[in-house]
């Protein structure tokens, strides 16, 4: 097996940490909760924002991989479509509110919607979604894409972000699935809409 590295290890650890605690921890506090040494952690992350950055390529790593993994196995751009976002919402939920709001609040946080490539995560794979739809026969060829992906993407963030008591935060599941049933309404052709109703 290959050999997990200390930081990799610090930043697992802390990811957790942050679920439960949330952000307001210092760097102090963070290593005492890990028992290391203030001296150890920083040696491996520069600044508390470095290590929030870290924590937060962590997740949407794993995210990915999760993503990857249900993408290959469904059979059509629809069934995709409704697999990725069981995956997002488990994935998001799992965070909790504390550290949701702590992101959205935290100054100079890295953006939890946006990817580390900065171009927005949901964005990005919604195109890649119409792109198989649209190979498929399923969806519309003359969709606008930049609608389609800004509509989508500012939706899931209204659902995750602050906004003084996560009104949607309790219902998340719900309100993501009905987005979704909205926007494959949307997008897909008579053929893909025969299909979409197969899963509803």
């Amino acid at each position: 097996m290959p050999r997990v590295s200390s930081k990799h290890k610090y930043t697992v650890q802390v990811f957790e940490l942050f679920k439960d605690k949330g952000l307001l921890l210092n760097m102090e506090q963070i290593a005492q909760s890990l028992g290391l040494t203030k001296k150890t952690l920083y040696n491996n992350f520069s600044s508390k924002h470095e290590l929030i950055a870290t924590v937060l390529d962590y997740f949407y790593s794993e995210l990915d991989k999760k993503i990857q993994a249900s993408n290959q196995k469904s059979v059509n751009a629809i069934e995709a479509f409704f697999d990725v976002s069981v995956v997002i919402s488990n994935e998001i939920s799992k965070l909790g509110a504390l550290l949701l709001k702590d992101l959205s609040l935290y100054p100079s946080c890295p953006d939890i919607f946006n990817f580390t490539d900065r171009q927005n995560y949901y964005s990005k794979l919604l195109r890649e979604n119409l792109c198989r739809g649209i190979s498929e026969g399923l969806y519309r060829d003359n969709l606008d894409m930049d609608y389609s992906a800004l509509f989508y993407a500012s939706a899931i963030e209204l659902f995750y972000k602050w906004d003084g008591g996560f009104r949607f935060l309790e219902n998340t599941s719900e309100y993501h699935r009905a987005l979704v049933v909205h926007h494959l309404y949307s997008v897909v052709n008579d053929k893909g809409r025969a299909l979409l109703e197969n899963y509803l």
